[in-house]
């Protein structure tokens, strides 16, 4: 019996070892080298504190086109463009639906972030019309 208990205990530990060992862990997902995805946030008109912030989501889509949707998802707050990545800045083009303004939106990507922070400019123009924050989602 003093045998079979001494076999017992040492088989049972190893039981117990293997079950805790957990394969279904989250892992953080790799740093992404692009933009590409959809990105949720607010942005502000004008530079300055206090001006008006509206939401808004931008999707970076494969093949360097851009949409972005305002927060009342008519025609006049939705616009599509291009997208880039010049060095480490990501760069979008694009034009809301019946205005012939065009936008520029600017800012520094690192691939360790889900947050992009930047400005929008009118024409090429990388600033002077607003600044954004947006999140990966």
């Amino acid at each position: 019996m003093k045998k079979n208990l001494f076999i017992l205990i040492p088989a049972l530990a190893l039981v117990f070892l293997l079950a805790s060992c957990d394969k279904d862990d989250v892992k953080t997902p790799p740093p992404s080298a692009s933009p590409e995805g959809t990105w949720v946030g607010t942005g502000q008109y004008g530079i300055g504190p206090g001006n008006p912030t509206y939401v808004f989501s931008v999707k970076f889509s494969a093949g360097g086109t851009v949409s972005i949707v305002g927060n009342n998802n008519s025609a006049i707050d939705n616009a599509t463009g291009t997208w880039q990545m010049v060095q480490d800045s990501v760069k979008a083009f694009y034009k809301y639906a019946n205005s012939s303004a065009e936008y520029t939106l600017a800012a520094k990507y690192f691939t360790n972030s889900n947050i992009l922070v930047g400005n929008i400019g009118l024409g090429t123009a990388t600033s002077g019309v607003g600044t954004f924050s947006i999140t990966r989602q």
